[in-house]
Order: C-alpha cells, then structure tokens, then sequence
C-alpha cells in the first residue's frame, strides 16, 4: 500500500487520472483516495472509477480558488478521519501553449499574463494548498518513533526534468512552465527543512516526458508507464530523500 489516505489534485486526465486508476485497482488500495478535478461532472473516466471503487471520493476543486480551501479541508478531514492525510501530491499544473507550434511558446509571443497564470497554477496554488492542509500533514506525520516515508506523511510535488538547470535540455521555450517549477522545486527543498520534524517527506517527483495533452504524443513514456514507475519510486522514500527531486527511473536530478 502506498498509504492510508493519498489525496491527488488534477484528476480528470492525463497523470492525475493514471494515479488515482492504479492507486483503486490495486490489491492494496489505500483505505481513501481524494480526486480533485475542476469539473467533476464532465470527468467520465474518473467517475467511473468512483462507481466502481468505495475508496475513491471525488471533490470538485480549482486551486486556483482559495476561497474555496476551508470546504477542500473540512472534506478531507471528514473523509480522512482521526489518522489526518498520508500524502497529498500536487499535480494539477498548466503549461505555455500557442498556435503556431506543438511545444511551449516563442519569446516573441509570450504574454505576462500567461506567464502569470502559469506561476500561479503551478507554483502559488501548490504552496496555498499545502498551507491549507498542513494540519492533517501534521496529524498522520505525529507518530512518534516512525521514519519519514510515504506511509507516514508526504507532499509530492510533480515537478519536471525541464526545471532542472543542472541537467538542461536543448529545448529552449517553454518559459512559464520551466520557471514555475524550478520555483516548485526551491519550494520543496524549504518545506522539507522545516516540517521534517513534524514528520512531514517533502519530495519533487519528475515524472518522466508522457503521453498525455501536455505531453504530446511526440513523448516516449504512457501514462501507465510513468506513473507505476513513480508509484514504486514513492514507496521506497526515506529521510534521505528529503527535500529532493527525483526521476520516475529513480535518480536524483541536479536543481
């Protein structure tokens, strides 16, 4: 199992929607999975998946909507129960997109406003949301004597090889996206020294480039082939894996 309670936000396709079908059709489900989707009726895949799995509890969320954090909480607390939330992983994210070509956007083209709202979704909402659900973090990781892991409490932060400016790809645009998680990355390193006494694995987790809408179908790795090797790479996490980034394939990768 990977653990108890693993509530995961941009679940109506794509990673997210991959994540919660392997985490309900396990042979050992964790005992409550949150999916998180703007527009819940409009996700078809994933209630059938809540049709045909007890575990599962879907919760309409934008997180970009703060005001709508107090209500995200009190759900995950009553679903969760008196043991808090084992993992949160913050996966919703938006990328830089135009007309005129299939990945990222020319500088020449690239708005503010975009950018603004690529950070935002990427990198503001993740640290609001983790804010917010820093109690249950707190409550599951409260158990004295047990090591950092998944299983005790953990945010994974689905980041991206594209942030790492120690490992830099020949790709040279999109902007907005790479900036906004090397931000998420700076995020991670922080949180993990500062939580970690509260029992709390903070992690950044690149996921691999997957065949998805964001992904394109130019990407080597499906979306089941990426995330069951992250779910793997999850389960093996220990302090020593605190405050890092680490690959689908499980190297750690330079910031």
């Amino acid at each position: 199992m990977l653990a108890e309670s693993v509530l995961i936000t941009g679940c109506s396709r794509g990673l997210g929607l991959e994540m919660v079908r392997q985490l309900v059709t396990s042979d050992s489900a964790p005992r409550v999975v949150l999916a998180t989707c703007r527009n819940p009726d409009s996700a078809k895949e994933l209630q059938g998946l809540a049709r045909d799995h007890s575990c599962l509890k879907i919760i309409k969320f934008d997180v970009v909507d703060y005001e709508s954090l107090p209500g995200l909480v009190a759900q995950v607390q009553e679903a969760v129960g008196a043991g808090g939330l084992n993992v949160l992983i913050n996966n919703a994210a938006i990328i830089d997109t135009c007309s005129s070509q299939v990945f990222g956007v020319p500088l020449e083209q690239l708005e503010p406003q975009m950018v603004n709202n690529i950070l935002e979704t990427n990198t503001t909402a993740p640290l609001m949301l983790i804010k917010a659900l820093l109690p249950l973090l707190r409550q599951a990781g409260g158990r004295a004597g047990k090591p950092l892991s998944v299983q005790r409490a953990a945010v994974v932060n689905i980041s991206a090889f594209l942030a790492s400016m120690g490992a830099y790809l020949s790709m040279p645009d999109v902007y907005g996206y790479r900036a906004s998680k090397a931000a998420i990355n700076v995020l991670t390193k922080s949180l993990s020294v500062e939580y970690d006494k509260d029992g709390i694995l903070f992690v950044a987790v690149h996921p691999g480039w997957v065949q998805t809408d964001m992904g394109t179908s130019a990407a080597p790795l499906t979306a089941q082939e990426s995330i069951s090797k992250v779910f793997q790479v999850l389960t093996g996490l220990s302090e020593k894996h605190n405050g890092l980034m680490i690959s689908y394939t499980g190297d750690i990768l330079p910031w």
